[in-house]
């Protein structure tokens, strides 16, 4: 039997070390849906920097952006929003801004990406990264403008983050706070995981465990790969990742989803 959902991280899972869907990995994905599976892309990227990706293999596919915290489906239409306020947004950023110069915020809600204002390395990676400019700001009482907020990015160098990171957790406890780089940390409301993101899926598509694949290459994937019937964790993952009681495929450089995808739809 198909699957009948795969989902599938972007950045170093779908996409390999050049920010691109190789051959063989859209080739893959194209026979799955042409057997009537869907491939659903679950990533921190805000819908904007998701679009593109999904336009390269030529389909409409629903989507969860932000780890869970927006879930859209073919046609870009939000089907689940869960956010924080502004105000604690806010606060934290300017915790950043008085305590932590070393690092840069990030507010996003829906497709608005609103950044610290300074012309920062980290800031300008992420933009090229994601093929997409923020909207600078002076100073993060800017941030007020948004009707809410989906997530918020910190960036940094990796001691710095590491020494704010359980502050974080501590005072905001009732947030979702996550490491999904050595110099990334994600912030968004309490419910917000992409295992949640995925159980929602199943339940919209009225799929079951034994018809659900996920593929993820990093310790916020591992929740999503821990709901499905079958989480494949990629080559390039962290070793402490591919010692866990996952199945393990090829890295995202050598078309790991495809060798999935093309025994499981042989």
């Amino acid at each position: 039997m198909f699957p009948k959902l795969v989902f599938s991280d972007i950045d170093g899972t779908l996409l390999n070390s050049s920010h691109q869907i190789t051959f063989k990995t859209k080739k893959a994905i194209l026979r799955m849906v042409a057997a009537g599976s869907k491939f659903i892309p679950v990533s921190a990227r805000m819908p904007a920097a998701i679009l593109p990706v999904i336009e390269v293999l030529g389909l409409k596919m629903p989507f969860v952006a932000y780890n869970g915290a927006l879930i859209c489906d073919e046609s870009n239409q939000e089907l689940n929003s869960l956010t924080l306020s502004t105000e604690m947004a806010k606060e934290i950023c300017q915790d950043v801004e008085n305590n932590y110069p070393e690092l840069v915020w990030n507010v996003y809600y829906a497709d608005f990406w609103l950044a610290t204002g300074a012309d920062h390395y980290w800031i300008k990676n992420e933009e090229s990264v994601v093929g997409l400019k923020a909207t600078r700001c002076r100073s993060a009482e800017e941030i007020a403008k948004l009707t809410a907020v989906h997530k918020l990015l910190l960036m940094g160098p990796a001691q710095k983050v590491d020494q704010y990171l359980p502050l974080l957790k501590t005072k905001y406890h009732q947030l979702a706070i996550n490491q999904s780089a050595p110099h990334l940390i994600e912030i968004t409301a309490n419910r917000v995981e992409k295992s949640q993101a995925v159980l929602w899926m199943m339940n919209y598509y009225q799929a079951v465990l034994g018809e659900t694949v996920a593929f993820g290459d990093n310790f916020n994937d591992l929740g999503m790969l821990k709901v499905v019937g079958n989480g494949y964790v990629m080559g390039n993952a962290p070793q402490e990742l591919k010692t866990m009681d996952f199945k393990q495929t090829l890295d995202n450089n050598h078309d790991g989803i495809a060798q999935v995808l093309n025994h499981l739809f042989k």
